[in-house]
């Protein structure tokens, strides 16, 4: 009877307990916020590093560069990032490495006939010395100024490049506008606008839009990202100073974004 009952064990499959996989100690919900002009290289990082550890997922928010290191700074954030150069009093805050460069691109209309402007007459038109696109080579048209928030990095990187330490003030009618999507709507609904943008894959791909050439430079990511395209600022990543502080997934994430395969995925843009 004993023998039996064992043969229909064996005939049933019956066997002892399996191994299960080991669940991925990175598993859970992680937050990244800072300045947009960073996103699309955080983005593609978190990505990457999620297809080895698939039970992290990414909650990454533009908050603004200035809010980002304080922000880590207090833990209000797993990690963060800048699309400027990094403030001095910032710097002792935060830990911080290099993600590569962001430009602010000058845009317009896809219909307006104008390819390039140079510095001086970015001057002229956004203090209103030039107020018609026939005066700088275009079809005759009164041109419209759109200009992002104070506070905005891409705006800072603009005033640098084109003003430098000179007094200006930009023209009376300007737009004040308050994010990429606005910018871009504006431009699509005044053929006669002009305005500055981020540059990324959204307005190198935007059919509506078309980003200008400054002295002579194209506005693309190969000019971008070696240094020859000037309206350009650097981007970071940064944590906190405390690396007891940091959860083991945020620091494996920053030691992946030090590693040759992170690099290899900052080259790319």
């Amino acid at each position: 009877m004993v023998a039996a009952v064992l043969l229909a064990s064996v005939a049933c499959g019956v066997s002892g307990p399996t191994n299960s996989p080991s669940p991925d100690p990175f598993a859970g919900n992680y937050s990244g916020q800072g300045g947009g002009g960073a996103l699309p290289q955080m983005r593609e990082l978190t990505k990457q590093f999620s297809v080895v550890h698939v039970g992290m997922t990414w909650t990454l928010e533009d908050v603004g560069s200035d809010a980002s290191p304080g922000l880590v700074d207090t833990g209000g954030t797993d990690i963060g990032f800048t699309s400027r150069d990094l403030k001095d009093d910032e710097r002792t805050k935060v830990e911080y490495m290099s993600l590569g460069a962001s430009g602010t691109g000058v845009a317009v209309n896809a219909s307006n006939v104008i390819k390039g402007l140079t510095r001086d007459q970015l001057a002229k038109i956004f203090t209103c010395e030039i107020t018609d696109w026939k005066d700088v080579g275009g079809t005759p048209g009164r041109i419209r100024i759109f200009v992002r928030e104070p506070i905005s990095a891409t705006r800072a990187v603009f005033e640098s490049y084109v003003f430098g330490k000179n007094k200006f003030t930009y023209c009376k009618d300007y737009v004040e506008v308050q994010d990429l999507p606005q910018t871009v709507s504006s431009l699509q609904q005044f053929p006669t606008g002009i305005g500055m943008v981020t540059m990324s894959d959204t307005t190198y791909n935007n059919s509506t839009i078309k980003l200008l050439s400054i002295d002579g430079v194209a506005a693309n990511a190969q000019n971008l990202r070696d240094g020859t395209y000037k309206i350009r600022r650097p981007l970071y990543l940064i944590w906190q100073k405390d690396a007891a502080k940091l959860k083991p997934a945020i620091k494996a994430f920053i030691d992946f974004v030090k590693s040759t395969d992170g690099q290899k995925i900052l080259a790319a843009f």
